[in-house]
C-alpha cells in the first residue's frame, strides 16, 4: 500500500538513492519481480475478452492480495452457512486500499450470494510517535499517511471508516456492532499499521475469549514484510500474539505460490488466524478439497 510514498530504504535504491529517471532506472524497476508482476497483469487485463471473471480469477484486479482475502472470506462463510462476513483494513491513510476493499466486496458479494460489510480503522491524524524500537523509528514518523476526511468520505458509500484511537475504537466497535458482527463475522484483514506497537492493538480483534464474532480461520494480509526481519514491524506483532495465544496461532501459508496464478510475490505476505478453540473449527467445508484419490488407471 502507498507505493508512491515509500521510502527509498524500503524500495531498495542502492545507497539510498532517489530515482531520477533514465533508462537505469527503468531497469532498476523491471529488474524487481513485482514489478514485472504488476506490469504484466495491467497487461493482460487489456486483452480482450478478459472480463470481470478472468480478471478475479487470475488476479489481474487492483491490489489483488485484497481479491485473494474476500474471495477466502466468503467461501469459507458460505461453507459454513454464514449469510454475510466482514472484511476489514487496519491503516487506511488516504484511503486507495479501502475502495479496493470495498470494490472487491461488491464483486464477491454478488458472485457468492454472500454479504460482505467493509470496515476500515485508522487514526485518521498519519502516524503517531513510535512506541518500541520494534516499530521501524527508521523508516516512519509521526505524521506519515494522513487523510483527506471529506474527499475519502465522499467516495466511501456503504464502506465504514472509523476514527480515532485505534486502543479505543476496536473495543468499542466489537462492543457496539457484536450483534452484526454475529450475522456477519470478520473474515479478513488487511494489517497495514507499519509498527509494531499498533499491529499489536489491532491484534486485540483475535485476543478476547467471544468467537462470534470472527470465523474460525481469518485471512490476515501483512503489508510492511518486505524489508524488515522477523524480530520488528508487523513480523514481530505476530510473534508476540503467538507466545502468548498458542491455541489461535498467525501463520503465513505455506506453498501458496505454488497454488496462486502467475506466483504473485504478495503471496509471501498472506497469513491465516487458525482459531483453534472456535466452535466452528472443525466443521468439514464441503468443496474445499478433494475427498478420495483413485487409483489411476
Amino acid at each position: 500500500m502507498r507505493r508512491s510514498s515509500r521510502t527509498t530504504a524500503q524500495k531498495g535504491h542502492p545507497f539510498g538513492r532517489r530515482p531520477s529517471g533514465g533508462v537505469a532506472d527503468v531497469l532498476w524497476d523491471w529488474s524487481k519481480s513485482g514489478t514485472r508482476h504488476a506490469a504484466r497483469n495491467r497487461l493482460l487485463r487489456k486483452l480482450p475478452g478478459v472480463g470481470a471473471a478472468a480478471a478475479y480469477r487470475f488476479g489481474l484486479v487492483e491490489r489483488p492480495h485484497y481479491a485473494y482475502g474476500v474471495r477466502r472470506a466468503t467461501e469459507l462463510a458460505a461453507r459454513l452457512g454464514h449469510r454475510g462476513v466482514t472484511v476489514v483494513e487496519f491503516g487506511v491513510a488516504g484511503g486507495n486500499g479501502l475502495l479496493a476493499l470495498a470494490e472487491h466486496a461488491r464483486y464477491y458479494a454478488a458472485a457468492t450470494g454472500v454479504a460482505v460489510r467493509v470496515v476500515g480503522f485508522d487514526s485518521g491524524a498519519g502516524m503517531p510517535a513510535a512506541k518500541d524500537p520494534r516499530d521501524l523509528p527508521y523508516l516512519f514518523g509521526p505524521g506519515f499517511y494522513t487523510m483527506d476526511h471529506d474527499r475519502l468520505r465522499a467516495r466511501l458509500g456503504t464502506a465504514e471508516l472509523v476514527i480515532g484511537d485505534l486502543a479505543e475504537t476496536l473495543p468499542a466497535y466489537l462492543d457496539t456492532h457484536a450483534h452484526l458482527l454475529r450475522d456477519h463475522p470478520v473474515g479478513f484483514v488487511s494489517l497495514d499499521l507499519d509498527y509494531c506497537s499498533s499491529t499489536n492493538t489491532a491484534l486485540g480483534l483475535f485476543r478476547g475469549p467471544a468467537h462470534e464474532h470472527l470465523l474460525p480461520r481469518v485471512t490476515c494480509y501483512l503489508d510492511d514484510l518486505p524489508g524488515t526481519i522477523e524480530q520488528i514491524g508487523e513480523a514481530a506483532a505476530i510473534a508476540d500474539f503467538n507466545t502468548a495465544h498458542t491455541d489461535r496461532p498467525i501463520g503465513r501459508v505455506l506453498g501458496l505460490r505454488a497454488f496462486t496464478p502467475f506466483d504473485p510475490p504478495w503471496a509471501d505476505q498472506i497469513y491465516v488466524h487458525h482459531r483453534l478453540d472456535h466452535p466452528d473449527y472443525g466443521r468439514l467445508e464441503i468443496g474445499a478439497t478433494g475427498d478420495q484419490l483413485p487409483l489411476d488407471h
